[in-house]
């Protein structure tokens, strides 16, 4: 007898109307999207926590690949029983919408009614030198254990915004709890290691047979996942389009949101329109 057992996923929801979930990137929460339900007041915004981030508890069997979070939502797509709906993901989450819009594509599923990757991990890449230590088996739970969590978030975020005056205490304050814990900092590390998928050939094939409207969001002073990797991923992706924000670095949603948000409303109100 074997029994399927379903990773618990923290989420929130906010409004009501037709639901758009959405999946934020590596070391963040589903904090990183807190702007994303006012700017679509007649949507069921539905933010999740990736397993061992934010409140959802971490895996028992230390799988963080990105086709391991994105079993895990669809798990939660299923047991919330979500029958349209449209797919936002930043970073590593854009990795997992890509994984999860395959999926359903290859079941002949036509639930997703569009997809929106921002800064999107996706395709074969260079490891920023930032997150180069958590490659090591020793040197990264070396630096996570001797530098406090506030100073390791604050280097990121410096690293990850192109202008620094947009990083708040705020985002500070609350990515460090992800980090707070020994079982935080190992997950981290663990996510780090497992984040690029290990077929991108296979997957690349997969992206051009994608279908569903598109729209990709990049900071064109991204230098964890450089615009050339959105470029390309627009160039694979049948009919989809491109947005460069100017002045931004990789979390367009927290550095540039009314640019950001305004763009992903008017696309879903044209790709995704909301009857009445």
């Amino acid at each position: 007898m074997t029994f399927k057992i379903m990773i618990p996923l923290n989420f929130e929801s906010s409004g009501s109307g037709r639901p758009l979930l959405a999946l934020h990137g590596y070391g963040a929460s589903l904090f990183s999207w807190r702007h994303l339900p006012p700017a679509l007041p007649d949507r069921r915004v539905i933010r999740i926590d990736f397993p061992g981030h934010g409140r959802s508890p971490p895996r028992l069997d230390d799988r963080y690949r990105l086709a391991d979070h994105a079993r895990a939502v669809l798990e939660f797509i299923e047991s919330q029983g979500l029958q349209e709906f449209d797919l936002v993901g930043h970073s590593i989450g854009g990795g997992v919408a890509l994984m999860i819009a395959v999926d359903f594509m290859e079941r002949r599923r036509n639930s997703i009614r569009s997809l929106t990757l921002v800064d999107s991990l996706a395709l074969a890449q260079r490891i920023p030198w930032l997150l180069q230590p958590a490659f090591s088996p020793r040197l990264g739970p070396f630096v996570m254990s001797l530098l406090p969590p506030r100073l390791i978030v604050r280097a990121v975020l410096r690293f990850a915004f192109y202008d620094g005056r947009r990083i708040t205490e705020e985002m500070v304050r609350t990515y460090a709890k992800n980090l707070e814990s020994g079982e935080g900092r190992h997950v981290s590390l663990e996510t780090a290691r497992q984040m690029i998928p290990g077929d991108v050939v296979g997957m690349i094939e997969k992206y051009r047979q994608l279908t569903l409207p598109a729209l990709l969001i990049w900071g064109r002073r991204d230098r964890i996942v450089p615009p050339a990797i959105g470029i390309e991923l627009n160039a694979l992706i049948q009919g989809s389009k491109l947005i460069l924000i100017d002045d931004c670095g990789h979390i367009p949603q927290e550095e540039r949101p009314e640019i950001t948000l305004r763009a992903i409303a008017e696309f879903l109100s044209r790709v995704s329109p909301i009857a009445g």
